[in-house]
């Protein structure tokens, strides 16, 4: 009679109207008239509610929301042009810490949830990734050194595409952690190139590590210049895109840009030297430098006996790592 209660609804030119029943503004103002209210008791009867009730006027909360049995309150707010989720959200969780008293809490809810678990299954995911992928090459290189070497493009990429999202006013935001998933896999193909031919070179010619650089990387450098400039040519479109539904793609193709210009550059001269820096703890081709190491010396000095016929192979057989006695 007083509050009101939704009797059901009133179709109207395509619409449904919801109907609400109670008393008229005059019929529930004055506390004579709501105490001749009748209502029915725990055996049926109609009684006053005069004879069941004391009626106070005190101040009231019009509404009480619950959530989990606390009492809460649900603030709606949308993003500020040129502003991140990310900076809303944290601009709100200091305005809660300076205004909210004793017992009182902040909790993010619905969108801002959402996105707070996103962005913390997009750490999950890019990190196990390289767990993978580090498994993945150790594997296929048979060695847990060469594997580190690829993945020493990642920290280039990923600064080259935080600097070009700042360059391009976006945000690291939900697309541009996808595309820096993808980024991932892109970039780590031009270290794998890299290391496979070397390794390739040094098994065949028996070069040392050095030498087997200097000859590896000019081979490799016309396919990986290739790759980047066709996946930065497909990427260029997307990142000047204005249309509808052009924030999902922009951060995205931002992103590949900046990470694969900066890995390309720097990955043509950092793998390399983390490749010889690291082949000093690689057992693999140990046997294969030492005796490239002992041929270089001997073309270097004519006399040197080496050069008698038969004594070549009489050096490798010295230079052949003594196998380790099982138990």
């Amino acid at each position: 009679m007083v509050g009101g209660v939704y009797a059901g609804y009133y179709p109207r030119s395509g619409h449904e109207d919801q109907i609400e029943v109670r008393l008229q503004a005059d019929q529930r103002t004055q506390e004579a008239q709501i105490n001749d209210l009748y209502v029915r008791n725990n055996r049926g009867e109609v009684v006053p509610l005069r004879d069941v009730v004391t009626l106070n006027k005190v101040s009231a909360l019009q509404q009480i929301t619950r959530d989990q049995r606390q009492r809460t309150i649900t603030l709606y707010a949308n993003v500020a042009p040129g502003k991140s989720q990310a900076d809303a959200l944290a601009k709100m969780k200091e305005l809660a810490d300076k205004t909210l008293p004793k017992g009182y809490h902040l909790v993010f809810n619905a969108g801002s949830t959402v996105f707070t678990d996103s962005m913390h299954d997009m750490l999950f995911a890019l990190g196990l990734g390289i767990i993978v992928a580090y498994m993945v090459l150790a594997s296929q290189f048979n060695s847990f050194v060469d594997p580190l070497t690829v993945l020493m493009a990642l920290p280039f990429s990923a600064s080259g595409a935080l600097i070009a999202l700042w360059l391009a006013h976006q945000s690291l935001n939900i697309y541009s952690m996808i595309g820096l998933i993808l980024l991932m896999g892109i970039v780590k193909k031009n270290s794998i190139m890299l290391v496979d031919f070397t390794n390739e070179v040094r098994s065949e010619k028996k070069l040392p590590v050095n030498e087997a650089l200097l000859e590896a990387c000019p081979v490799r450098y016309r396919p990986i210049l290739m790759t980047s400039v066709a996946v930065i040519a497909a990427a260029i479109p997307e990142a000047l895109s204005h249309g509808a539904g052009s924030e999902t793609q922009v951060p995205m193709a931002v992103v590949l840009i900046g990470g694969v210009l900066v890995s390309t550059v720097l990955t043509l001269f950092a793998v390399p030297c983390f490749y010889s820096w690291a082949s000093q703890f690689e057992s693999k081709h140990e046997h294969e430098d030492r005796v490239a190491l002992a041929m270089e010396e001997a073309k270097l000095h004519p006399g040197h006996p080496a050069h008698k016929p038969g004594l070549v192979q009489r050096l490798k057989a010295q230079l052949k790592p003594k196998k380790k006695a099982r138990a």
